[in-house]
C-alpha cells in the first residue's frame, strides 16, 4: 500500500521550489510587506514609535491546487491543523483535476488512498496453513485438506451421506469432511500398504473394535511398515473430521539403534514438513529438560510434536513422561513387550495415551500367555484379565495339544482356537513377503560345490573316526545328534 507523505516532508518539497515560484507568488510576497510597512505610527517630531508586529498569513496562491502543488500549503503553515471531517459513506469523485469544496486538499488525498484496494507487497502470499484473520468469518461449509476426487486419493474417512432434507437444516459449520491422504505420501503407497494404512486409521479411531484405539502390524520384513505408520502418523496431525488435527503429540518408543533411522524416515517420507525429537544421547538433566518441554508444548504449534526415544531411555524417564497425555504412541519392535511383567512393559501401558500401534514381525509367540501382553496393551479389556484368559483359552488350548488328549478335548481346543483368532484378527493385519513377489525381479538360484581344504579334510576325517561315546565321556562334546551336525557344519565352513 503506498504511503502519504507526512506534513513536514510536504513543507520541506515545497521550500525547496521557491526559487522558481511565479509571478503570483511574487505579488504574494509585495502584499505581505504592504500590510508591513501599516503597522508603523507617523512620526511625531520626537521618535519613530513601533507597533509591536501581529504575525501575518500568508496569503494563499491563486493556483495551488491539487493538480499542480499537490497540497495546499496554508494547511501546514498554520498553527494548527484543521481537523479532518468525518468520512461519510457518501460517494466521492476522485478525478485528480476536481476538488469537492466540501474537503479540504489533505482529507481528500486521504481519501484517495483509502480508496485503493488493500494488496499485501509479497508475491503469491497466502498466509500461514490453516490461518484466519480476526474477525473474519468462514465463507460456505467445511472443506476437506486434501481432494477427495483426486486420481489415486486415498480416502480414509467419508462422512455419510445427507438427503436434501437434511442438508437445508444442517449447520455448515458442523458438516463433517473427508480425511484424505496427503497426495505426496499416496502416491507412493502401494495397494497393499493402501490397505495397511486403512486399517490403521480405522484402528485407532474405534472402527475396528469399538471403544477399543489400538491395533498390532505384524507384516513380515520389507513390507514397508515403517512408511505405513508415517502416514497415519502424518494424517492424525494435520486433519480429522471435523477439520481439525486428531491428535497434536506423539512418540515413537523402538530400540536404541533405530532412534536415528526413524527420524531419517520421517525426514525422507515428509521432505522436512515434520520435524521430530530425538532424544539419543545426553546427560540426565538434559533429556529432562528436553522431555519436560515436549509434555507441555501443547496444540498444533508445537515444534516438535513428535517424539522419538529408545525403551531404555523411556523407562528412565517415566516420572516425567508421565505428567501428561499423548494422542498417539508407536512402538517398534513391539514382541519387546511380552512380558507383562518388566518395568518397561510397565511404564509403557501406564502412559495416557489411548492410541496404541505395535509394530512386529514376529508376533506369534510359543506362550499364549505372551500373546495375551501384547493384545492387552493395544486392546486392554477385549480378552480380559491374564487369570480369565488363563481359564478361557489356554488351558482348553494347552489340553487339546497333548499327545494323550481325548477327542472332546481335541475338538474344544480348536473351537477355543477359533474363537480366539477371531477376536484378535480384528486388531492384528499380517501379510508376507510373497506381495513382493510381482515388484520383484526373478529369483536365481545357483548352486556352487566347493571343496574342503586339506586341514578341513584331515579335521573332517578324524572328527568321524573317532568314536563319539569317548568324546561324550570327555565333556567334549554332547552326545546330541544335533550337535554333532553343527560341529561338523563348523568344520565345513
Amino acid at each position: 500500500m503506498r504511503r502519504s507523505l507526512a506534513p513536514s516532508t510536504v513543507v520541506k518539497q515545497l521550500n525547496s521550489t521557491r526559487n522558481s515560484r511565479s509571478d503570483d507568488d511574487a505579488d504574494d510576497i509585495d502584499y505581505a510587506e504592504n500590510e508591513d510597512n501599516d503597522d508603523y505610527g507617523e512620526d511625531d517630531g520626537k521618535s519613530k514609535k513601533r507597533k509591536r508586529k501581529e504575525p501575518k498569513m500568508r496569503k494563499p496562491s491563486k493556483n495551488a491546487n491539487i493538480s499542480n502543488k499537490g497540497y495546499d500549503t496554508s494547511q501546514f503553515l498554520n498553527p494548527f491543523r484543521k481537523a479532518l471531517m468525518p468520512i461519510t459513506n457518501e460517494k466521492i469523485s476522485f478525478t485528480p483535476n476536481v476538488v469537492s469544496e466540501s474537503v479540504s486538499d489533505h482529507e481528500f488525498f486521504i481519501r484517495m488512498l483509502l480508496a485503493r484496494p488493500f494488496k499485501i507487497p509479497i508475491p503469491n502470499y497466502k498466509g500461514p496453513l490453516g490461518g484466519r484473520g480476526l474477525g473474519v468469518r468462514r465463507q460456505g461449509g467445511r472443506q476437506s485438506l486434501h481432494d477427495p476426487d483426486e486420481e489415486n486419493a486415498l480416502i480414509l474417512y467419508a462422512p455419510p451421506e445427507m438427503s436434501a432434507e437434511e442438508k437445508l437444516k444442517v449447520d455448515l459449520e458442523k458438516v463433517q469432511v473427508h480425511v484424505v491422504v496427503d497426495p505426496i505420501l499416496s502416491k507412493l503407497l502401494r495397494p497393499h500398504q493402501r490397505e495397511g494404512v486403512k486399517f490403521l486409521y480405522d484402528s485407532v479411531t474405534g472402527v475396528q473394535i469399538p471403544d477399543n484405539f489400538g491395533c498390532i502390524m505384524a507384516d513380515e520384513m520389507g513390507l514397508g511398515k515403517t512408511l505405513q505408520c508415517i502416514t497415519l502418523l502424518w494424517t492424525l496431525l494435520t486433519q480429522s473430521p471435523d477439520c481439525k488435527p486428531m491428535i497434536t503429540k506423539a512418540i515413537i518408543v523402538t530400540p536404541s539403534s533405530l532412534v536415528k533411522n526413524w527420524d531419517k524416515e520421517i525426514a525422507k517420507w515428509l521432505h522436512g514438513r515434520l520435524s521430530a525429537l530425538t532424544i539419543d544421547s545426553g546427560t540426565k538433566a538434559e533429556i529432562e529438560h528436553k522431555l519436560k518441554q515436549f509434555m507441555l508444548h501443547q496444540g498444533r504449534r508445537s515444534a516438535n510434536p513428535v517424539l522419538i526415544i529408545s525403551y531404555e531411555t523411556f523407562r528412565a524417564h517415566i516420572n516425567v513422561l508421565h505428567k501428561g497425555s499423548v494422542g498417539l504412541i508407536i512402538c517398534d519392535e513391539g514382541h519387546r513387550l511380552k512380558n507383562a511383567e518388566n518395568q518397561t512393559y510397565d511404564a509403557l501401558f501406564k502412559l495416557d495415551c489411548k492410541r496404541r500401534v505395535l509394530l512386529s514381525g514376529t508376533p506369534i509367540q510359543n506362550d499364549l500367555l505372551e500373546y495375551f501382553s501384547l493384545i492387552h496393551f493395544v486392546n486392554g479389556g477385549i480378552l480380559g484379565t491374564a487369570a480369565e484368559f488363563r481359564k478361557r483359552f489356554e488351558n482348553p488350548i494347552r489340553r487339546g495339544r497333548d499327545a494323550n488328549a481325548s477327542d472332546v478335548e481335541h475338538s474344544l481346543a480348536q473351537e477355543k482356537l477359533q474363537e480366539l483368532a477371531t477376536l484378535v484378527n480384528r486388531c492384528i493385519i499380517r501379510r508376507t513377503q510373497i506381495l513382493l513377489t510381482k515388484y520383484l525381479p526373478v529369483k536365481i538360484e545357483q548352486v556352487l560345490c566347493c571343496r574342503l581344504m586339506p586341514l578341513q579334510t584331515e579335521l573332517y576325517k578324524k572328527f568321524v573316526e573317532t568314536g563319539v561315546s569317548e568324546l561324550g565321556k570327555s565333556g567334549k562334546l554332547s552326545q546330541s545328534a544335533l550337535s554333532v551336525i553343527t560341529s561338523l557344519k563348523k568344520l565345513c565352513n
